[in-house]
């Protein structure tokens, strides 16, 4: 008897922490977010571009971190200025640890005007450190349109045009730490998201990271 009860309470124990295990072991739930869903609507985050200084970035460059990928040119007149200053208004207002997680990617456009000099200028008028310019160049710019549906269009008059706009998709696209497409911000126009609903999306997706 003494044998059966030895097992028996043996086998309450290894169930007991099975169960212990199993709880552990839960995934916890994802945060409820303001932003539009993303998730399972686009590609995870892919792309080859030089930065302003000539050098090659690649998506590995930013694991680890949240990315907001913004298309845009440096003589935009009013939607980019726009959307960068409400970004920067928005990782101003998070703590040093959540700020430190987040990375930036303007991709300009627009090869003729959009300069290494140029990106680079346009860039630290925002002082934001963690604003990186890529150049849309190449190959490699098309397959990034493709992949992520981005629409540019030049307006010239003319090869001798340098006061062209340029139509482009406006939408700050946002990439969890693992690289997954997880949320949209829409920062101008009708019903923009406020630096706030970002700033707070932002925070909820480096602590679920955590």
């Amino acid at each position: 008897m003494t044998g059966f009860r030895g097992r028996w309470r043996a086998l309450l124990g290894l169930l007991a922490l099975a169960g212990l295990l199993a709880v552990a072991g839960c995934t916890e739930e994802p945060p409820e977010y303001e932003l539009s869903s993303l998730q399972g609507k686009l590609p995870d985050l892919q792309l080859e571009l030089p930065d302003a200084s000539g050098e090659p970035r690649t998506a590995e460059d930013f694991r680890g971190d949240v990315v907001l990928l913004f298309f845009g040119y440096t003589h935009c007149p009013d939607v980019c200025p726009m959307t960068l200053s409400r970004i920067r208004q928005a990782v101003g207002t998070l703590e040093e640890e959540y700020a430190d997680r987040i990375t930036v990617l303007f991709v300009a456009v627009d090869p003729e005007r959009d300069t290494p000099k140029a990106i680079r200028e346009y860039v630290d008028q925002f002082d934001m450190p963690q604003l990186v310019g890529l150049r849309g160049v190449g190959q490699e710019f098309e397959t990034l349109r493709d992949r992520y549906h981005i629409h540019v269009k030049l307006y010239k008059d003319g090869p001798e045009d340098e006061d062209y706009e340029v139509g482009h998709t406006g939408g700050v696209l946002i990439f969890g730490p693992e690289g997954k497409a997880q949320l949209m911000g829409k920062m101008t126009g009708q019903q923009a998201d406020t630096p706030d609903t970002l700033a707070s999306d932002l925070r909820k997706l480096v602590e679920y990271s955590l």
